[in-house]
C-alpha cells in the first residue's frame, strides 16, 4: 500500500513539475509575442519619423533664413508672404508630404503661430492664417526641437486619415534660430506595414517557439521521471522499514543507482547512514539487555542483604539514642555551673577595668603635673635672668647718669664763663661809647643765653640726682627680687623632683594593676571559652539525639523504600522482557 502510495505522488510530483513548466513556457511565449507587436509598431514609427525630420531638414536647406527673419518682425499677408507661401508649397509638392509649414520662434506667452503655411495661394480653407495658433503642435514640441535639434511626434489620427509630423529649426548664418519647419507625412499605411510584417514573421516564429518547447517538455519529462525514479526505490525501503525489516530495508536503498548530487540523493545516502547506525543501536540494545538483566538480579540480591542490615541498624540506633539523652541531661547541668562562674570572672575583671582606667587617670594627671613644674622652673629661671640683665642694664644706666652729670658740670662753667665775657664786653661797648652800642646789644644777648644755659644746665643736675636716687632704688629692689626668684626656682626644683618619685611610684603601680587587669581578662575569656564549648558540646548532644532520631525514622523509611525497590526491580524485570520480545521483531 505505501509502495503505491509513493508511485502515485512520484507521478503527480512529475506530472505537475511539467505542467507547471509548460504553463510558463505559455506565458514567455505570450510575452515575447506582445513585446514583438510593440517593437514591430515602435520601428515603423521610429523610421517614418526619422524619414518626416530628413524632408523636414531637405526644405530648411532650400529655405532663406533673412526673408522668414524679415517676415517675423513684420508678420503679415505682403508680398514677402506670398512668395514664401509659393516656395513653401512647390517644396511640399516635391518632397510629396501632406503639409509643410513654418512657425514663428514662440514669444513670452509660449504659444506657437504659424509664420508661412506651405499650400496653393487659392486653398483658404486648409491653410493655417499668418499669426494663427497650432492646435496640434504645442510649446513643449519646439522645445523638445531647440534642445535635440529636431523632433517627430507618434502617429496622429485626424477625420483625414492618419498622418506624423516632423519639426526642425531654420537658423541663420550665426546659428540663431529665426524660425522652425514641419511636414505632415501620411501614415494610413504604417499600419498595414506593421502588420504585414507581423503576419510575415510571426507565424513562422510561434511555429518554431511551440516546436522548441514541445522538445523541451519532453527532455524535461524524461528528465524528470529518471531524476524521481530512486523515491519508488526509497518507498520500497521505507515499507520495509515499517515491517521491522532493516536488513531488507537496507538492501534496497544499496540497490539504488544514484547519479550527481542533488536532493534526492542526499536523502538516499541520509536515509541509508540512518539505518545503519540503526541497526547498530540495536545491536547494542541487545548486548546490553542481557547485562541488564544480570544487573536487575545482583539488585534483587542487594535489596534482600539490605533490608536485612537496616532491621539491625534500626535496633543499634534506639539503643544510641537513649544514651544521647542521657548525656545531654548531664550537659545541662555543666553548662548551668559554668555560666554561674563565668559570671563571677566577668564582674571581678569589670571591676580591675575601672582600677586600671582610675590609675592610668592618675598617672596621666601625675605626669601632667611634672611637665607643668619643669616649665615653673623653666620660666621662673627665664625671670632670673631677666631680672639680672636688668639689674645690669640699670647698673649701666647709673654710669652714663654720672658721665652726663660731669658733662653738665662743663656745660655749666661754661655758661658762667660765657657770662663773664658777656658782662665784660658790656663794660669795653659802653667805653667805646656810640660805637660800641650794636656789640653792647650783641653782648647783652650771650649774657642771657649763658644765664639760660646755666639755667638749664642746673635742671639737669637736678633730675639727674633724680634718676640717680630712683636707679639706687631699683638696682636694690632687684637684688631682692633676684634672690627671691632664686628661692623659688630652687623650692619648684625641689617640688618637680617630689612629683617625678610620685610619677615613678604611680607607674609601677599601674603597671601592676594592668598586668593584673590581663591576666582577669584573660581568665574571663578562657570562662567565656569554656562556656560556649560547653555549649557547643550540649547542642551538638541536642543535634545527636535529634540526628539519632531522625536516623531512626531514616531507617524506617529506608527499610520502607527496599520494599518498594524490590517492587521497582520486578517491574524492570518485566518491562526488560517486553523490550527484548519488541527487538527480536526486527530482523538486523
Amino acid at each position: 500500500m505505501l509502495k503505491e502510495v509513493t508511485m502515485r505522488a512520484t507521478g503527480k510530483l512529475s506530472n505537475r513539475i511539467v505542467l507547471m513548466s509548460f504553463v510558463m513556457l505559455v506565458a514567455l511565449l505570450a510575452f515575447f509575442i506582445v513585446t514583438t507587436i510593440y517593437t514591430a509598431k515602435s520601428s515603423v514609427n521610429k523610421t517614418m519619423g526619422a524619414q518626416a525630420v530628413a524632408v523636414a531638414e531637405n526644405i530648411a536647406k532650400h529655405l532663406n533664413p533673412e526673408e522668414y527673419e524679415q517676415l517675423s518682425k513684420d508678420p503679415r499677408e505682403s508680398k514677402l508672404y506670398w512668395q514664401l507661401r509659393e516656395e513653401l508649397n512647390e517644396l511640399r509638392e516635391v518632397n510629396g508630404v501632406l503639409y509643410a509649414y513654418t512657425f514663428a520662434v514662440p514669444q513670452e506667452d509660449k504659444k506657437v503661430r504659424f509664420l508661412v503655411d506651405g499650400m496653393p495661394a487659392d486653398d483658404e480653407e486648409n491653410a493655417g492664417v499668418i499669426g494663427e495658433e497650432s492646435a496640434s503642435t504645442l510649446y513643449k514640441d519646439i522645445e523638445k526641437v531647440m534642445d535635440a535639434g529636431s523632433y517627430y511626434s507618434d502617429i496622429l489620427h485626424s477625420g483625414f486619415g492618419d498622418y506624423l509630423s516632423g519639426t526642425v529649426p531654420l537658423k541663420d548664418a550665426s546659428g540663431n534660430i529665426v524660425a522652425f519647419i514641419g511636414v505632415d507625412i501620411e501614415a494610413n499605411e504604417v499600419s498595414g506595414v506593421a502588420n504585414a510584417v507581423l503576419t510575415a514573421i510571426l507565424p513562422a516564429l510561434i511555429i518554431v517557439i511551440l516546436i522548441l518547447t514541445g522538445i523541451v517538455m519532453l527532455i524535461m519529462y524524461r528528465y524528470i521521471n529518471r531524476a524521481l525514479k530512486p523515491l519508488a526505490k526509497l518507498g520500497d525501503a521505507v515499507t520495509s522499514f515499517a515491517q521491522g525489516d532493516i536488513a531488507k530495508a537496507s538492501m534496497e536503498v544499496e540497490k539504488i543507482q544514484l547519479k550527481g548530487k542533488n536532493e534526492i540523493s542526499i536523502f538516499a545516502q541520509a536515509f541509508q547512514e540512518a539505518l545503519q547506525k540503526l541497526k547498530e543501536t540495536f545491536q547494542t540494545i541487545q548486548q546490553q539487555t542481557f547485562t541488564l538483566q544480570n544487573v536487575v538480579k545482583k539488585i534483587d540480591e542487594t535489596t534482600q542483604h539490605v533490608e536485612t542490615s537496616n532491621a539491625q541498624i534500626a535496633d543499634r540506633i534506639v539503643e544510641i539514642a537513649a544514651g544521647s539523652e542521657q548525656q545531654q541531661q548531664n550537659n545541662q547541668e555543666v553548662v548551668l555551673t559554668m555560666n554561674e562562674m563565668s559570671i563571677g570572672i566577668q564582674r571581678l575583671a569589670d571591676t580591675t577595668s575601672e582600677i586600671a582606667e582610675s590609675s592610668s587617670t592618675m598617672t596621666g594627671l601625675v605626669e601632667t603635673s611634672v611637665n607643668h613644674s619643669q616649665e615653673v622652673v623653666s620660666q621662673i629661671q627665664n625671670v632670673e635672668s631677666s631680672v639680672l640683665r636688668t639689674a645690669k642694664h640699670v647698673e649701666e644706666m647709673g654710669d652714663r647718669f654720672g658721665s652726663i652729670e660731669e658733662m653738665v658740670t662743663i656745660i655749666t662753667s661754661i655758661a658762667d664763663q660765657t657770662n663773664l665775657l658777656a658782662l665784660n664786653a658790656a663794660i669795653e661797648a659802653a667805653r667805646a661809647g656810640e660805637a660800641g652800642k650794636g656789640f653792647a646789644v650783641v653782648a647783652d644777648e650771650v649774657r642771657k643765653l649763658a644765664e639760660l644755659s646755666k639755667a638749664s644746665a642746673d635742671e639737669i643736675h637736678t633730675h639727674l640726682n633724680s634718676f640717680k636716687t630712683i636707679t639706687e632704688r631699683a638696682l636694690h629692689e632687684m637684688s631682692g627680687s633676684s634672690i627671691d626668684v632664686q628661692a623659688g626656682n630652687r623650692a619648684v626644683q625641689r617640688i618637680g623632683e617630689s612629683l617625678e618619685k610620685i610619677l615613678k611610684s604611680v607607674v609601677e603601680v599601674n603597671n601592676k594593676i594592668q598586668d593584673d587587669s590581663a591576666v582577669i581578662e584573660e581568665m574571663s575569656a578562657g570562662s567565656e571559652e569554656i562556656l560556649a564549648t560547653t555549649e557547643q558540646m550540649n547542642d551538638i548532644a541536642q543535634h545527636s539525639v535529634q540526628g539519632t532520631k531522625e536516623v531512626a525514622m531514616a531507617s524506617d523509611l529506608q527499610v520502607t523504600m527496599v520494599s518498594e525497590l524490590n517492587e521497582v526491580v520486578a517491574m524492570l524485570d518485566q518491562t526488560f522482557k517486553e523490550v527484548t520480545k519488541t527487538i527480536n521483531t526486527f530482523k538486523l
